[in-house]
């Protein structure tokens, strides 16, 4: 009987955890939110463009991705070309095999939960790919 209950016990405290993990998270305004997730958005996009190469050629080219990451730096699904980059990303296949490799070089993205990215948190945003 006192290992159920011990094991009960336990499971409540587990069960719980996340909320009190979540309570415990500083309440922001909508301005300091829209700021933290601005600074949030700004980090990613530059670690993206600090691991990008642009291939010889395709100078005054420019491809939007959008992708979806948790605050822990990983992709939650798979990032697309938005609708009015699908003509120019399907003539340059090179170009968006840079952008892929970008993608998957700067995984997982860094110092996000040091910007008040909680680690389940996800965010969307589009990066602008352009020479």
């Amino acid at each position: 009987m006192v290992q159920i209950l011990a094991r009960l016990f336990a499971l409540s405290i587990f069960a719980l955890s996340p909320v009190l993990a979540q309570d415990e998270l500083p309440v922001l305004t909508p301005e300091e939110r829209a700021a933290q997730n601005l600074e949030i958005a700004t980090s990613v996009q530059d670690q993206l463009l600090a691991c990008w190469a642009l291939p010889a050629g395709y100078e005054d080219r420019s491809i939007s991705i959008r992708l979806a990451f948790l605050g822990d730096g990983t992709l939650d699904g798979d990032p697309y070309i938005v609708p009015e980059s699908v003509r120019t990303a399907g003539q340059y296949p090179e170009l968006m095999r840079s952008i892929a490799a970008a993608i998957a070089t700067c995984l997982p993205f860094d110092g996000l939960v040091g910007l008040g990215a909680g680690p389940g948190e996800r965010f969307d945003i589009t990066v602008h790919f352009s020479s």
